[in-house]
């Protein structure tokens, strides 16, 4: 389980709106399941449409910011822009799942553009899905 609260959820789902419609991604941290920062990264995927890929210099960023907070790395976010909030072939097979075991797969789907969606999913290494439950608060 991950908890947001309802400015966090904002938060996410206005990065989604600003980025549309290319795919805009992040990372969340904070600690016991609870989300305390969300960090937003760029998307250098060349067809950020349809995929996205951190900048690597933002997920070193994040990271390092997030483990001299004492925090955890709770999860990695990014959009859905035509599609539902559910784990694509791409996501799954690019999941980082060896370097973040434990670390969650959060989608936030604009297919319904008045009903935006976030959905959380555990991806192990094997590609084995399993959705966990997001509290907003």
């Amino acid at each position: 389980m991950i908890k947001l609260s309802r400015d966090q959820f904002d938060t996410i789902v206005a990065h989604a709106r600003s980025g549309f419609p290319n795919e805009i991604c992040g990372i969340l941290a904070g600690r016991d399941g609870q989300v305390e920062i969300v960090h937003q990264a760029r998307n250098v995927a060349r067809t950020p449409r349809t995929r996205f890929s951190m900048d690597p210099q933002d997920i070193l960023g994040i990271t390092d910011a997030i483990d001299e907070a004492g925090m955890d790395l709770l999860g990695f976010y990014h959009s859905h822009t035509h599609t539902q909030a559910y784990p694509s072939p791409t996501d799954v097979s690019d999941w980082p799942a060896h370097w973040y075991p434990d670390a969650l797969c959060l989608i936030c789907s604009l297919m319904e553009e008045d009903r935006p969606q976030l959905r959380a999913f555990h991806i192990d290494a094997a590609g084995e899905i399993e959705e966990a439950d997001v509290e907003i608060a």
